[in-house]
């Protein structure tokens, strides 16, 4: 008469005790026998009479139905609003890798009714946002001085509402740029062209096809099992700690993603181990404590086990939101981590002026400082109030057994492959002091920048033959076909065509002049302060993409009109895009470890990483506005005044005079002179 309900382990529909509460609450006071739940879980009727039998026969699948489409309802909100659950995404690594940086896109629960089953209501108020935003400059034109701007700040509206709301994959829409700037009279199609394909394109495929290598021979996981190892009885705070080392060392040589794909499942499938294990313990203790007569006895064992089973759980998530962490926190620490410091490297302002060795000296304290707040805030919630005996050796015996069986001793091609991610990353250190002294053109101009030096060792991985693949090299072309993330290169490049359109059609200048009548106003460490915590605060709601394609030109040409140094705002914004750890969705490998824990018992949730990321953020913002304004005038050696060669790059906005003067409380014999374009005066 009644479908029967069973508590499932991780999805339960309906809990035995709330499933008889509603029988009960169906039928009639006067009813002679209650409803009962048998050992298995299952719903029994009462021996009811006449209509009072009728009344639960039909009223209660009514209102379980009712309750199932409340539910329903509910999940689809909760997904409408990005509050994204784990199993809304899919697992398997390819899809991953996409739904990572789209994960709307790959919500595999939430209701599309716009546009014949397309689109999801959020996405349809994107395409109307930025569409609508788009029409209303170009029909209002607010800017009257420069006409082509109006059009330039519609069309980055409207990337920036695509972006946000993903409306398109990410990577299509980053080539609606070179559709709409020729039309808008702004540039050619061969100038925007450009940007899609340039020396950082180049920097990334190099990168890239090492990091494809490194994935495609194991190597990432099998040193973290040696490690594991050879600590021996792993504690919680150890385990934490070298699984977000591992993660966070990866993230600067490795995209994060790669690096969270590569981690997280190791991470997963060590905690069941543990968990499992756990059980297993304790269901023999409660065997034995039954067959020695102990009934009270077996069952306080049995609670106990599963109360450890619980712990291991919790502690799971900490690892996972560890791993996402690190790897974000990793990533700052290189020009070719994250998605924003490419976008910096990319600004044709900064160009010959950032390069790989001096970003690392920069970035590695702050990245450092990052991963060892977010280490002390996971120990605090996960490790320090756990009572965990950790994860014993015979576990991490049994899983390296298994990785052997699998994937074999360590071979030569491991180490080959090891050895050219090593000699990249020495190439990259020692171009700025070797190469690009020793190649240089008549006039002395270098020849050589960070993209020659990291494809040579890309090179080398299709010319020397694989032992384990005879007849094929270290990397052949299907695993570049297969992993290669393309999309990557459109991204970069759209973020350099906006700065393109911002230039030529004058938004830059008539944004930075907003901007820049601020900034005298501010000291520097406020002026760091404000500005990371406006990009942590848009990278968090919005993404790390569009906050660092639309802020970099503004803060640019800002610094130019305010007679300021650009790296004094330009390298805070860009460190600060890389905190994200409020949301599941702000940064990829979030989304990553949202999507994977569906393996764990219990999977992450939103609050998982709001809790921990709130405490996270605000220690970042304060952390890396001071260390971001320290490390600059460390590794720069620049003063906060616009230097020469920052004037020579304004596009004719500024012109270098041997005029003798004070800028910024220091006596110089040459400066700066801001051009006003439209009356012509200095």
């Amino acid at each position: 008469w009644l479908k029967p309900f069973r508590l499932e382990r991780h999805r339960t529909p309906c809990s035995r005790d709330c499933f008889a509460l509603s029988v009960l609450m169906a039928s009639p006071a006067s009813s002679a026998e209650p409803a009962v739940v048998d050992e298995q879980g299952l719903a029994r009727a009462p021996n009811l009479e006449g209509s009072a039998e009728a009344l639960v026969v039909e009223g209660i699948p009514r209102a379980n139905s009712l309750i199932e489409r409340a539910g329903s309802a509910l999940k689809t909100a909760g997904s409408n609003l990005q509050l994204q659950r784990a199993n809304t995404l899919p697992t398997e690594d390819g899809s991953l890798r996409h739904a990572a940086t789209m994960p709307m896109t790959f919500d595999l629960d939430a209701a599309r009714p716009c546009c014949f089953g397309l689109w999801k209501v959020q996405q349809f108020a994107g395409f109307v946002l930025g569409l609508g935003a788009l029409l209303i400059l170009l029909v209002a034109r607010p800017m009257k001085t420069y006409p082509l701007a109006n059009g330039m700040l519609g069309l980055t509206a409207m990337c920036a509402c695509f972006w946000i709301f993903e409306v398109m994959p990410v990577y299509i829409t980053a080539l609606l740029p070179m559709v709409f700037i020729p039309f808008m009279e702004i540039a050619s199609s061969e100038y925007i062209a450009s940007a899609y394909w340039n020396w950082i394109s180049m920097l990334v495929v190099g990168t890239y096809l090492v990091d494809i290598a490194l994935e495609q021979v194991h190597l990432p996981k099998r040193l973290a099992l040696a490690m594991l190892l050879h600590v021996g009885v792993v504690r919680p705070a150890a385990l934490l700690a070298c699984f977000m080392g591992l993660a966070w060392i990866l993230a600067m040589f490795l995209n994060s993603i790669a690096v969270t794909l590569v981690v997280t499942p190791f991470a997963i499938g060590l905690m069941n181990a543990a968990e499992e294990q756990a059980l297993v313990a304790a269901e023999a203790a409660t065997d034995r404590a039954q067959e020695a007569g102990q009934a009270e006895g077996a069952g306080a064992v049995e609670a106990q086990g599963h109360r450890e089973a619980e712990k291991v759980q919790t502690f799971a998530s900490g690892i996972l939101i560890g791993i996402a962490y690190s790897a974000s926190a990793g990533g700052i620490a290189t020009i070719t981590g994250a998605l924003p410091n490419y976008f910096l490297a990319a600004e044709t302002m900064l160009t010959g002026h950032i390069s790989w060795v001096s970003w690392f000296a920069f970035a590695l304290p702050i990245s450092v400082v990052t991963g060892l707040l977010a280490y002390l805030v996971l120990y605090v919630r996960y490790v320090r109030r756990l009572r965990f005996e950790g994860i014993p050796r015979d576990v991490l015996e049994r899983e390296y057994s298994d990785f052997v069986a699998e994937h074999g001793p360590v071979s030569r091609d491991e180490i080959l492959v090891g050895v050219l991610q090593v000699l990249q990353i020495i190439l990259l250190i020692v171009r700025p002091f070797t190469f690009s002294t020793w190649f240089t053109s008549p006039h002395g101009e270098s020849l050589m920048n960070d993209a020659t030096v990291a494809l040579i060792p890309a090179l080398l991985l299709f010319v020397i033959p694989s032992q384990q693949r005879p007849g094929e090299s270290l990397l052949t072309w299907p695993a570049v076909h297969e992993k290669f993330d393309f999309g990557l290169l459109l991204l970069i490049g759209g973020s350099i065509a906006i700065n393109y359109g911002f230039t030529n059609s004058g938004l830059s200048v008539a944004l930075g002049d907003l901007v820049a009548e601020l900034i005298p106003k501010a000291s520097p460490f406020a002026l760091n302060l404000v500005v990371v915590i406006c990009v942590t605060l848009c990278s968090q709601v919005l993404s790390s993409i569009s906050t660092a394609s639309t802020m970099l030109p503004v803060l640019s040409s800002a610094c130019v009109q305010a007679m300021v140094n650009p790296l004094c705002l330009m390298l805070p914004a860009t460190v600060a895009a890389s905190f994200s750890f409020l949301l599941p969705t702000a940064s990829p490998p979030n989304v990553v470890v949202l999507a994977k824990s569906q393996e764990l018992g219990r999977p992450l949730r939103f609050r998982d990483f709001f809790t921990n990321g709130l405490a996270l953020t605000v220690a970042a913002i304060l952390v890396g506005s001071a260390l971001s304004l320290a490390m600059r005038r460390a590794v720069f050696g620049e003063d906060d005044a616009l230097p020469r060669w920052a004037c020579e790059a304004a596009s004719g906005r500024c012109l270098w005079v041997d005029v003798g003067g004070v800028v910024h409380g220091e006596r110089v014999a040459s400066q700066a002179c801001i051009v006003d374009l439209v009356s012509g005066t200095v």
